[in-house]
């Protein structure tokens, strides 16, 4: 008899086994497992196995007629090195009705819901501004490079310099610039040369933009125009001085309008006459007549 020595592997799990072998365990109580371990649908009943969570057939034994767990491995099919689980061909009671495991499952999403903690907004991240290093430095100008010559000879004028024509005189203040000096002092001509030049094209683009400011107006005055044109005006007036009507103040808003003047009211600002006065008051207008 040979022996084979190749390494087991796991097998798929079969929903239907012939096999009559019962596990020696104690059936597993449906009503003692927990809701989301068992499915019972129908010709899908499987649940999951409590010595290694595997999710497994239930299948109905040949002898008895009773659930029972089909033979299954540890680990998923074809994984190397299976082991067989203990709870194999183990009975199970299915002691809950279909209806009543539906309610637990459906209790158990409510509460496990009420578990999970509330999604975290994630704060918006301050922007981070550039460093000093990372800015794009402006363009030089000859009162920029004026200012740091100055600057570096000041700063210079305390230290030896080799270079200086007298032995008394230190850096840039002596009779000979230093490098750094010398070097800053070429940029600053440089750029003082340059400086006539920079101010003509300043100013040419300065003209050219007044020219083109009446162009532009005129450009602006126009497109409003055909705004006004295409936006039919006179339909929109006509459409209001309809809105206002008597006729259509039931159903649109009405105008503002004042307390009610009363018929035969004289306007502001008019000068009452004798004849006026007389008539509103009877009593004067009888004596001028008795006089």
């Amino acid at each position: 008899m040979t022996t084979s020595t190749a390494i087991p592997t796991a097998r798929q799990r079969k929903s239907r086994t012939r096999t009559t072998n019962v596990s020696s365990k104690p059936p597993i109580l449906v009503s003692q497992l927990p809701p989301a371990m068992v499915q019972l649908t129908h010709r899908a009943e499987v649940l999951a196995c409590p010595a290694c969570d595997t999710w497994c057939p239930l299948t109905l034994d040949k002898g008895t007629k009773r659930w029972k767990l089909s033979p299954h491995h540890t680990a998923k099919a074809g994984t190397p090195g299976a082991r067989r689980c203990g709870n194999s061909n183990r009975l199970v009671v299915i002691d809950i009705s279909l209806a009543r495991l539906q309610e637990r499952q459906v209790e158990a999403s409510a509460d496990a819901a009420a578990r999970r903690p509330t999604t975290v907004l994630k704060k918006v991240k301050t922007p981070v501004p550039p460093a000093i290093t990372q800015l794009t430095p402006a363009a030089p100008t000859a009162d920029t490079a004026r200012a740091a010559f100055y600057s570096h000879s000041t700063r210079c004028a305390g230290r030896k310099d080799s270079t200086t024509r007298d032995a008394g005189t230190t850096g840039c203040a002596g009779a000979r610039l230093c490098t750094d000096g010398a070097r800053l002092y070429a940029t600053y001509l440089q750029l003082l040369g340059q400086e006539p030049e920079r101010r003509a094209a300043r100013a040419r683009a300065e003209q050219e933009q007044r020219a083109a400011e009446p162009e532009q107006a005129k450009k602006r005055l126009q497109r409003r125009a055909d705004e006004w044109s295409a936006a039919n005006v006179d339909a929109l007036i006509e459409k209001r001085r309809w809105a206002q009507h008597e006729h259509f103040t039931g159903d649109l808003v009405e105008p503002i309008r004042g307390a009610a003047v009363p018929k035969g009211a004289r306007p502001i600002g008019t000068v009452r006459s004798t004849e006026d006065v007389l008539a509103e008051n009877p009593i004067r207008k009888r004596q001028q007549l008795s006089a």
